[in-house]
């Protein structure tokens, strides 16, 4: 475990320096946490004049506040939207951390020490894990802060947070980012490109379009059980997943096989 702490906070340092991939997380906490609540709210009048934006609640909701239903509507689906930052830092991390090591030829020499294969994944996937939960959860305590002051005024009360809230930004949150930790780990022990590593967290971008596509469509609405079913579901990834990284991430296997082409 000391050896793993030692690579993390090596690790975290060159990360931090490195302005690709904090550029884009920031951007995304900023729209997401930030600008569209406040604007969702602010306009939300203005959006419900619209009488196919009213006519779409109404058949949603079936209640008479429309207001009320279009806040708490959107304040789900911009949890949803801000699950992109433990999706997309972990698979921007994950791979510079390890593609960018075979570049420079410092992964061999620290594999030569008496360091455990296990305490070496760990202390990348820590790497990858520990600020991507640092940030959401800042950005999910700043969508609270935007969407309870703005609306505070109509509603009357505290929308944010409440226990969905809780399930995403402590549960959802961090499962979906070590399964994309582990997910990039593994591409980049095979890759020597590290964009197209570095695009395994796009992949959750689909999921949460459908998502909320879906509930407009009138499928089903966001709640409590959708939200621990896609917990269980990522928690089933996990050992999987774990359990290839290991495998993959084989002492024997980058010595004498991490060749760049």
């Amino acid at each position: 475990m000391k050896n793993a702490i030692i690579i993390f906070k090596k690790e975290i340092k060159e990360i931090a320096k490195n302005r690709s991939i904090w550029a884009p997380a920031l951007v995304i906490s900023i729209l997401f946490a930030l600008v569209l609540p406040i604007a969702f709210i602010v306009g939300a009048d203005t959006l419900l004049k619209e009488e196919s934006v009213s006519a779409l609640f109404e058949k949603l909701f079936k209640e008479s506040d429309l207001y009320e239903s279009l806040v708490v509507f959107a304040s789900k689906q911009l949890l949803v939207f801000l699950l992109l930052i433990p999706a997309m830092l972990p698979s921007l991390i994950a791979p510079a951390s390890i593609i960018l090591e075979k570049e420079s030829r410092t992964l061999e020499p620290l594999l030569a020490t008496p360091i455990k294969t296990s305490e070496l994944l760990l202390g990348k996937s820590l790497t990858s894990i520990v600020p991507s939960f640092v940030l959401s959860t800042i950005n999910f305590i700043l969508l609270s802060l935007a969407i309870d002051i703005a609306s505070y005024s109509r509603l009357g009360y505290i929308l944010l947070p409440n226990l969905e809230w809780i399930i995403v930004a402590f549960l959802l949150s961090p499962l979906i980012s070590f399964v994309i930790t582990m997910l990039s780990l593994i591409v980049s022990s095979k890759s020597t490109d590290i964009r197209s590593a570095q695009g395994i967290g796009a992949a959750i971008i689909f999921p949460i379009y459908a998502v909320i596509g879906f509930q407009l469509g009138g499928f089903f609405l966001l709640n409590i059980f959708y939200l621990l079913l896609g917990c269980l579901f990522f928690l089933i990834l996990c050992p999987l997943f774990l359990k290839i990284a290991i495998k993959v991430f084989d002492r024997e296997n980058i010595l004498t096989k991490w060749k760049l082409k």
